[in-house]
């Protein structure tokens, strides 16, 4: 009779211990999931403002050059020269440049403590 009641306590222990671990495993997820879902909500917003900044600077060059030159589009053409060039070194480059350093930056997000 003592075995059956031992054998019960520990069925009752490891449904327990179960359960807990599992909640455990879900608040884990969870805090996760909100932390990396924090940190790509902030990393946009001030993404856009950056954009928005870069945006209002080439303009303000593009109008500045247009004057210097005496020309009503050759600052614009000059300016979008440059985001060419920008652009074709960021795709000759992306692999080093864009995609390893984003990767890496996600995955430890993912997998840091805080």
């Amino acid at each position: 009779m003592p075995e059956n009641i031992k054998t019960e306590e520990l069925t009752t222990s490891l449904k327990r211990y179960a359960n807990t671990s599992y909640e455990l495993i879900m608040l884990e997820a969870t805090e996760r999931i909100s932390v990396t879902g924090a940190g790509l909500i902030s990393g946009l917003l001030v993404s856009l403002a950056g954009l928005l900044f870069v945006l209002f600077l080439s303009l303000g060059l593009s109008f500045y050059l247009s004057f210097l030159l005496g020309s009503s589009y050759a600052g614009f053409m000059i300016v979008g020269g440059l985001y060419l060039l920008l652009a074709v070194i960021l795709f000759t480059g992306r692999k080093k440049l864009v995609e390893k350093p984003l990767r890496d930056k996600i995955i430890h997000k993912i997998f840091s403590d805080n």
